[in-house]
């Protein structure tokens, strides 16, 4: 009889319907997601005066399990036919000249996170500009650290992140040495806030320091105001600080940027 019992109780924990032999619910993973946008902004003119100054950018991004990887890329450039003689006058002999370029800053940068948990992530990324009217042919760099997530609400996020940063600095003919690399600690504060399901504003600061010159200090700061004007066009108002305290032989070390652009988000 006890022989008989135990195979019967054998069989029924078999049974899928036998209560006690219900597997634990499988985790359902999280769906990708996919983000895809590009803006446009722009100003001419002609006559009395002829300048143009053309602006744009596209961001990308692919997030699934504990993954993310995302890219950036823009163009800010401007050309205007100059007063060479300051007379506040633009003469027949000034306009033979043609356009003459004033703004020429292109650039792009790729970055992977890899998440821990919901609010930590590991990252490297590397991107690259070129700008000529700051002195660099090309900067490229490379970067790894760790992102922390410190605000998560509805409406909020703020966030933090601390790397190391490996940069390849090529200057424009006229620099002597044309080549510099730059290896630096790199500190970021960013804030993502929507006012409403229309309106909201991000900033972004970041301090590099060179590690082998401490006194080598660069400030970057992008903020941006966004409106929405339907479910998939928005307009932006973005402003981008670049500040250099060891600027490049013979350039400035602040450089601003104010821009207005249409933004349409595809995906």
């Amino acid at each position: 009889m006890h022989i008989i019992f135990a195979l019967a109780t054998t069989a029924l924990a078999e049974d899928p319907e036998f209560v006690g032999a219900e597997a634990p619910p499988e985790e359902v993973p999280e769906e990708a997601e996919t983000h895809l946008s590009a803006e446009l902004g722009g100003v001419a003119t002609s006559g009395n005066a002829m300048f143009y100054a053309i602006n744009g950018g596209t961001s990308v991004s692919r997030k699934w399990d504990r993954n993310k990887l995302a890219g950036v890329a823009g163009i800010n450039i401007g050309s205007a036919v100059p007063d060479t003689n300051a007379d506040g006058l633009i003469d027949e002999a000034e306009r033979d000249l043609g356009y003459l370029a004033n703004a020429r800053r292109l650039f792009a940068e790729a970055r992977y996170d890899r998440f821990l948990s919901d609010r930590d992530s590991l990252y490297v990324l590397g991107g690259a500009f070129h700008d000529i009217f700051a002195g660099y042919d090309l900067r490229s760099h490379e970067q790894l650290g760790y992102s922390r997530l410190l605000v998560d609400t509805e409406d909020t996020e703020v966030r933090t992140e601390l790397g190391f940063d490996y940069a390849q600095e090529f200057y424009v003919a006229g620099v002597d040495p044309r080549y510099h690399n730059v290896f630096a600690g790199r500190l970021l504060l960013g804030l993502n806030h929507a006012f409403n399901e229309s309106v909201g504003l991000s900033d972004t600061f970041e301090v590099y320091e060179n590690v082998l010159q401490p006194q080598d200090v660069r400030i970057l700061n992008t903020a941006s105001f966004s409106s929405a004007l339907g479910s998939s066009l928005s307009l932006k108002l973005s402003h981008a600080l670049i500040f250099d305290n060891v600027p490049v032989e013979g350039f400035g070390p602040l450089d601003q940027t104010t821009t207005v652009t249409v933004v349409a988000t595809i995906l």
